[in-house]
């Protein structure tokens, strides 16, 4: 690019930053890797991906402490290849899910509509295996703030609602001799800069002041979302 190309990129974007016009649109694609870390329960013993509870999600903080995300086993397979493209047309591919079944999956649990995700007193985000009224159907993620739905088997992708691009994912690992799950990295990484400087004040108080951003080391603990929200919405 020349410099004058270059300055008028620079105006655009300076010029876009004075309207208030939000320019972050990428939340899900290129895959980041992240720390790999070792998914385990509340007493610190691994999770094994034959023993999940089908029945709701599994909440754990990655990549960082302070950024939920949901790990869920799917009634059946969730098969790779699903073709998906963000709000600003970067197309990717759905790499599937993991376990001796192919059927566990995980999503960063934050709506891409208005950055709803789970908190400690309440969630207006969950898995739901029954049926649910705003996806109009079983085994959805649904947000119950502004009623978007998304398929957890293809993706993430939007079923219904306002939401205007698939959930981003969190890549897994899987080791069969084991039985044990990985996190390993994330789809959309983008879209975490935009939820820290929106819960900022609510993140510091509850991990301490900058510790939201930490990494976890080895292992985190996974959760399942009626013992992390005292009530989660269902929809």
């Amino acid at each position: 690019m020349d410099r004058r190309n270059f300055i008028k990129v620079c105006g655009a974007g300076a010029a876009a930053i004075a309207a208030g016009v939000h320019t972050q649109l990428v939340y899900a694609g290129t895959v980041k890797d992240f720390p790999k870390v070792k998914l385990v329960d509340a007493d610190g013993k691994p999770l094994k991906a034959s023993s999940l509870s089908k029945e709701e999600a599994y909440v754990f903080g990655y990549p960082f402490v302070g950024t939920p995300a949901f790990l869920i086993a799917l009634p059946s397979a969730a098969p790779a290849g699903a073709a998906l493209k963000t709000e600003s047309g970067e197309e990717y591919s759905f790499p599937g899910g993991v376990g001796g079944n192919k059927n566990i999956v995980a999503y960063l649990a934050v709506c891409t509509h208005q950055l709803a995700h789970p908190e400690k007193k309440g969630s207006v985000i969950a898995y739901t295996a029954g049926n649910s009224e705003t996806a109009g159907r079983a085994a959805a993620i649904t947000c119950c703030s502004h009623n978007s739905a998304f398929d957890p088997a293809d993706g993430g992708r939007v079923i219904t609602g306002k939401a205007p691009q698939p959930l981003p994912g969190i890549r897994l690992e899987h080791d069969a001799a084991s039985d044990e799950i990985y996190a390993t990295g994330m789809y959309g990484a983008d879209m975490l800069e935009d939820f820290f400087k929106k819960f900022k004040g609510n993140l510091n108080k509850e991990f301490g002041i900058g510790k939201y951003r930490e990494a976890p080391a080895g292992t985190v603990q996974a959760v399942l979302l009626s013992k992390y929200s005292a009530d989660a919405d269902r929809c």
